[in-house]
C-alpha cells in the first residue's frame, strides 16, 4: 500500500507520520509512506497512492488541485484533508473525502478514519454479473450511484452507465460497504457520496435523480445521515 502525507508544516508532518506508522505497524499492514512538505514534487512525479492525507493550504500548490490529480491517477484513492478552513469543505466534499482533520489532530479520530479507509480499500471493487450479455466484470464500488428494482429486475446505475445484474437486492446489500451505502427503500440502495440534497422523505443525487426514503426508514436514516456527515468532518 502506498501512502502520501503532504503538509508544509514540518513539525505537524513529522508527528502525523509517526501516528500513521504506528497504526500500520500495530495492524501488520505493509506499506510505503511518502511524507513531504513539497506538493509540487508530488504533482511533478507520476506516482500513484492508495491513501493520501493532504493539507489544503500549502505553499506551491493547493491541496485540492493535488487531490484531483491523485484521484485521476487512482480513482479508488482513499482521501483525507487536513484543514482549519471551513470555506474549503464544500470543494473537498466534491472530491469524496473520507474525513477532515483539524490541527492539532486527534489520534483516536485518525485511527477511526484509517479503520474505515482500510475497509474501503479492501472492498474497493465488486464483481458484477450482467444479465443482458452474460458477462462478469469488476467495477469500482464508488462508481456505483445506486441500485434499484425495475420491472422485477435489478438495475445498477453507475458512472459508466446502467446495467441489469444477476445479483438480488439482498446480495447487493451484503457486498456493498455499509459505510456509505444505505438501503433507503425496498427499491433503492444509494451511495451517499452522490447525494446533493437531503429532505426528510427523499434524496436528490448529483445527476438530479430523486430517490424516495421509505416512511419506516426515515427516522433511522436521519440519524445515519448526520452521523455520516459528522464522520467525514471530524
Amino acid at each position: 500500500m502506498n501512502i502520501l502525507i503532504c503538509d508544509d508544516e514540518k513539525a505537524f508532518l513529522d508527528s502525523f507520520l509517526l501516528s500513521v506508522q504506528e497504526y500500520m505497524k500495530n495492524r501488520y499492514i505493509p506499506c510505503s509512506i511518502t511524507a513531504t512538505d513539497n506538493p509540487v514534487s508530488v504533482l511533478e512525479s507520476n506516482k500513484t497512492f492508495d491513501l493520501a492525507f493532504l493539507d489544503i493550504q500549502m505553499s506551491g500548490a493547493n491541496g485540492l488541485i493535488l487531490a484531483k490529480e491523485l484521484r485521476r491517477r487512482n480513482p479508488k484513492l482513499a482521501l483525507f484533508f487536513i484543514t482549519n478552513y471551513e470555506e474549503y469543505q464544500d470543494d473537498a466534499m466534491d472530491l469524496r473525502a473520507f474525513r477532515f482533520f483539524k490541527k492539532p489532530f486527534n489520534v483516536q479520530r485518525l485511527y477511526a478514519g484509517l479503520d474505515k479507509a482500510m475497509e474501503y480499500i479492501d472492498g474497493a471493487f465488486v464483481e458484477v454479473f450482467f444479465t443482458n450479455n452474460s458477462q462478469q466484470q469488476k467495477i469500482l464500488v464508488d462508481d456505483i450511484l445506486y441500485i434499484t428494482r425495475e420491472n422485477r429486475k435489478i438495475l445498477m446505475v453507475s458512472k459508466q452507465g446502467s446495467f441489469y445484474t444477476r445479483d438480488t437486492m439482498d446480495q447487493w446489500c451484503e457486498k456493498l460497504p455499509p459505510l456509505f451505502f444505505y438501503y433507503v427503500h425496498k427499491s433503492f440502495l444509494v451511495n451517499l457520496h452522490y447525494v446533493r440534497k437531503y429532505a426528510y422523505s427523499e434524496l436528490i443525487l448529483d445527476d438530479g435523480t430523486r430517490i424516495p426514503i421509505a416512511p419506516k426508514k426515515q427516522a433511522d436514516f436521519r440519524k445515519f445521515w448526520f452521523a455520516y456527515l459528522g464522520g467525514r468532518q471530524k
